[in-house]
Parts: structure tokens; C-alpha cells; sequence
């Protein structure tokens, strides 16, 4: 699934921006598909521009309520219709994430479906002190075993004496969180039973909801993963990545 709302602060209409001459959410749909890890693949919306748009692309898409507080909630009204009741396992697809590939979503659908976790999601090195200190750029911190600790928009872990060098910021303590998830059926219905929670509200980060209810979700780390598209910064970086994939690879939907 990979839910999708019109509205957006930062970047206006986000998920129709065209990038490359396509929209921001059509290159998220085609990445997925590209995968080849899913027997269905969903744009979950609330907007009817969105589905006609993506409809002509070939996307599969399902409309949904505007009222919902989360693209969790989006996500899990789709899943509890007839067509989807059979799945066990569901992944959730940011709808800026138009760079993710096989090897960053395949861990986490791993670590669900064959390893027992409850949840699961994907985190890589940080890279940068401007990444560690920037807000938009949501960290995560795990415990020895690789589940979440915390999500958080400020800096963590913090380092008391001094800044992380840069070693430790392409190591396993300094984590950038990869905006996806995957959850067992049952544990995706729980997350969106429980009433929205402090910490969420605080952090504006949805993930925060489960975790400090218990739910636990493991953190895979992968390679080098490009942030998403959140601003009109964060677009141009993509546009031109996107032409350049163009140019040179023939297939701008496998690269």
C-alpha cells in the first residue's frame, strides 16, 4: 500500500510534482512494482485527482476517507476491504520515497514475514552532522537486539562530549529512518485501534504511537538510501537524479 493525501505544508500538491515529466507518486508506484516483492501493489487515497492520475498510469488505486490522521489509518481501511482481507502481511510505502529498490524494502518484509517481528521498518547511516541536526530528517535509535527505540526529529543519540565524527555517523549508531514499514496483518489493525499519543503529538511522528505501547518494531539497516521529497529543495535533487536515470539507464523505472 502506499497512501497518499494531496495536502502537504512543504512541498504543494507533493504527490503530483512532477519529477522527470512524471509525478512524484507515479515514480513511488513504479519502484514498487519494480521489486517484484508483492502480489498486489495499491495507491490508498482520499483524493480523486490522485486516483485519476495514477489510474491512467496503471496504478491500482482505492479511495478512502478524508478524515484520517495518518497514512497508517489510510492503509489500514484498505486492508479490511474484501480484495486485501487475505493478506498477512502488509507493507506501507511512503508515497515521497521515489529511490527506494529492492534491497531497502526486502529486510523488512524478512524480518516480518519469516523472522516472527511484529513490525518492521529500515534505517541507514546518517552520513552528515547537517542530516543528524536537520528536522525533517526523522533518526532512530535501536537496541542490541534491532528494535526501535525511539524515533525523533532532534539529534540522537546525543553525543554529551562533542559532536559524532564522521565515522560514527556512517556506522550503526547514527540512523536515518527510510520511510516505510512493514506489519503483520493483526499488529497493523492494533496500531490503529490505539488512541493517538502523546509523544506523537509532540514529535509528529506516527510511529511513536505503537512504540510506546509496546509494539515492537525492528530496524534493518541498509545502504545508502536517499532522503525523500519533502521540500522544493528535496524535489530538484530528485528532478535531476531522475533525468540523469533517464539519460543512462533506458529504463528510469527498474533503476
Amino acid at each position: 500500500m502506499i497512501p497518499a493525501r494531496l495536502a502537504s505544508t512543504r512541498l504543494a500538491r507533493k504527490p503530483l510534482h512532477l519529477l522527470a515529466g512524471r509525478p512524484l507518486l507515479e515514480w513511488v508506484w513504479r519502484r514498487v512494482n519494480a521489486t517484484a516483492l508483492f502480489d498486489a501493489v495499491v495507491i490508498a487515497t482520499d483524493s480523486e485527482e490522485i486516483a485519476d492520475v495514477l489510474r491512467a498510469a496503471g496504478a491500482a488505486v482505492e479511495l478512502t476517507s478524508v478524515e484520517h490522521p495518518s497514512g497508517t489509518d489510510r492503509v489500514a481501511e484498505v486492508v479490511r476491504r474484501a480484495p486485501y482481507r487475505d493478506f498477512p502481511v502488509i507493507a506501507n510505502v511512503q508515497g515521497d520515497e521515489p529511490f527506494l529498490c529492492r534491497e531497502q524494502i526486502e529486510p523488512a518484509l524478512v524480518a516480518v514475514r519469516d523472522e516472527g517481528w511484529e513490525a518492521a521498518t529500515v534505517a541507514t547511516p546518517v552520513g552528515t552532522l547537517a542530516e543528524w541536526r536537520d528536522p525533517a530528517a526523522v533518526k532512530v535509535v535501536r537496541d542490541d537486539a534491532g528494535a526501535a527505540l525511539y524515533f525523533s526529529r532532534a539529534p540522537v543519540p546525543f553525543r554529551r562530549d562533542g559532536e559524532p565524527t564522521a565515522e560514527e555517523l556512517r556506522g550503526p549508531r547514527y540512523l536515518r529512518h527510510v520511510g516505510l514499514y512493514v506489519y503483520r496483518r493483526e499488529a497493523l489493525l492494533r496500531w490503529v485501534a490505539l488512541p493517538e499519543g502523546e509523544l506523537e503529538r509532540i514529535e509528529r511522528l506516527e510511529q511513536l504511537r505503537p512504540l510506546a505501547a509496546g509494539l515492537r518494531i525492528a530496524v534493518r539497516l541498509v545502504g545508502a538510501a536517499p532522503a525523500g521529497v519533502d521540500t522544493p529543495a528535496d524535489a530538484e535533487r530528485a528532478d535531476a537524479r531522475l533525468r540523469h536515470e533517464l539519460l543512462h539507464s533506458g529504463t528510469p523505472e527498474l533503476a
